[in-house]
């Protein structure tokens, strides 16, 4: 994915250090996991589901390791899909939980 990715960048005129600041990266793209784990904010994780090459289960486990605190949410298809539509009610329930806090 990051191959093609970098390609597609590199053709829009993207300089090797920008596009190693936005794909270097441990857990997420562009950032460390050093820095990921000393957020002190409310956090919760969306998992893709099912996962596709960009949105990695993996990713949600790493990244919830480091940030032991935070909510998992009910897992979802990422819209645009198809699939999606029938899991608009419980995202947006998820999503309105999480800003109440």
């Amino acid at each position: 994915m990051d191959s093609r990715t970098r390609i597609g960048l590199t053709g829009l005129g993207a300089s090797d250090q920008i596009i190693r600041a936005l794909l270097d990266g441990q857990t997420l793209r562009g950032v460390t996991d050093a820095e990921l784990a000393t957020l002190k904010m409310p956090i919760s994780v969306l998992p893709s589901v099912p996962e596709n090459p960009i949105h990695q289960r993996h990713t949600v486990d790493r990244f919830r390791r480091l940030q032991p605190d935070s909510d998992e949410l009910p897992g979802c298809p990422e819209p645009p899909r198809p699939d999606f539509g029938p899991h608009l009610a419980q995202f947006l329930a998820s999503v309105t939980k999480f800003t109440d806090r």
